[in-house]
């Protein structure tokens, strides 16, 4: 059974679709008080660190893949005053690959606002896949919209899946289209 641990878990939508896909919580990474709350009563037997700049990664407990959606407030083009990605939120990006480093879960997936990639004049999404592939991940980035999905909310995401010095990343590339419908994979 795959193990996954979750960073920025807000209140779970990652471990929910995860779990619903056979993979096993056995970790949560989140500040925020409610969300916590909200974890700790979905999932009471998995442990909870609050601040990911204070976490060690040996308390991580081993986990084949690893999921976040780091903090968008700083990405955001909703943001006028978006402090890209050195901002004290979405720089928390930067704590997560630390961890990633020296743990190397082999499957990172990662979510964020479709303004990474206007973020920083073009650049933050760039820092963001040279980042991973300096630690050894490569794989594919698409984005989507809940309005693709039928629901009458425009919320564009970008989706980041990537493996740990393997050929899966390759594969998954490969049959990426067929996977993903008309949003084809980059």
């Amino acid at each position: 059974n795959m193990r996954f641990s979750s960073f920025f878990a807000g209140i779970g939508g990652f471990d929910l679709g995860f779990q619903q896909a056979g993979l096993t919580p056995v970790f949560h990474c989140e500040i925020d008080p409610y969300c916590q709350k909200i974890l700790q009563r979905h999932w009471p037997e998995v442990p909870l660190h609050g601040d990911i700049t204070t976490l060690d990664s040996k308390n991580i407990p081993d986990s084949d893949l690893w999921s976040g959606g780091w903090p968008c407030q700083d990405l955001s083009s909703a943001n006028t005053q978006r402090a890209g990605l050195e901002g004290s939120r979405s720089g928390l990006f930067f704590d997560f690959v630390r961890l990633a480093e020296k743990r190397q879960p082999k499957w990172l997936v990662l979510e964020n606002v479709s303004g990474l990639l206007s973020a920083d004049g073009g650049t933050a999404f760039e820092r963001v896949t040279d980042s991973l592939e300096e630690i050894g991940y490569v794989g594919i980035w698409f984005t989507c919209n809940l309005l693709d999905a039928g629901h009458p909310q425009n919320r564009e995401r970008v989706f980041l899946i990537a493996s740990h010095r393997s050929d899966c990343a390759y594969q998954f590339y490969s049959d990426g289209g067929e996977l993903l419908g008309h949003n084809s994979p980059r």
